[in-house]
């Protein structure tokens, strides 16, 4: 409850009721008495180095992604044209990506896509900004499929994204070493 403004204490609470929740559902209690914190900050669980999670909030939503494997998550509400920040923060060819779309609208969405995947792959390394946008790229292939490439291509890291199609992008990022992984998708509404 650090959070100096209310918007902020609710999005901490509603991260913090959703970790509780997914540690419950993993077959524990008291998530909040098993967080450590890693070398940049990246929280983890103590006591159960078998389960990794991450969290997220923007606007009015917030996101928890449990996983037995690292993970990054993201969140973000859609706020119209980016296509600056993209030119400062992505990869040339990135860009071009989001310029091809024909609308505004599609370039928006094009550019919160690649945000959200941007960024959970910068959490789930545990350097978060540390790792600049543009120091990595993603590419989109026609299939939507994403691929990685920091150092050369690495196929170890599997995006998903979600789209709720409710104003806001939803994204993770697991290190799996190409195990896929069953996934659930569970929607919590805190009134």
């Amino acid at each position: 409850m650090s959070f100096k403004f209310p918007k902020g204490k609710m999005q901490s609470l509603g991260v913090g009721l959703l970790l509780q929740m997914a540690c419950r559902d993993a077959g524990f209690e008291g998530a909040d008495n098993h967080i450590a914190y890693g070398e940049n900050g990246k929280p983890y669980l103590k006591d159960f180095p078998e389960v990794h999670f991450n969290l997220s909030h923007s606007g009015e939503r917030v996101m928890c992604v449990i996983s037995p494997f690292e993970v990054g998550c993201d969140v973000e509400i859609i706020k119209g044209d980016r296509g600056k920040l993209a030119e400062r923060f992505f990869k040339p060819e990135e860009s071009a990506w989001i310029k091809h779309f024909e609308t505004l609208e599609a370039q928006s969405e094009a550019f919160y896509r690649l945000w959200t995947l941007k960024e959970c792959y910068m959490k789930v390394t545990g350097r978060g900004l540390s790792l600049m946008p543009d120091m990595f790229a993603l590419h989109m292939d026609e299939l939507e499929n994403v691929t990685l490439f920091h150092e050369g291509k690495r196929p170890e890291y599997s995006f998903r994204e979600i789209d709720l199609h409710d104003g806001y992008r939803y994204a993770y990022c697991i290190k799996n070493d190409g195990f896929i992984a069953p996934s659930e998708i569970k929607q919590v509404q805190f009134t």
